[in-house]
């Protein structure tokens, strides 16, 4: 199942799952926003899309 989040910044990270989605945005964290984002976080934040 396809997920998105989407970054107060205004980025959409989309993935096919959890897994996919959550690497996106903690990459997206980390690159754009210098921060380590946990996985629980990041699914808080997934919406399937």
């Amino acid at each position: 199942m396809q997920k998105v989040i989407q970054c107060p910044c205004g980025a959409v990270l989309q993935g096919e799952g959890d897994d996919a989605v959550v690497a996106l945005a903690q990459q997206h964290a980390k690159s754009a926003h210098a921060m380590d984002l946990s996985r629980e976080d990041a699914l808080a934040m997934a919406r399937p899309a």
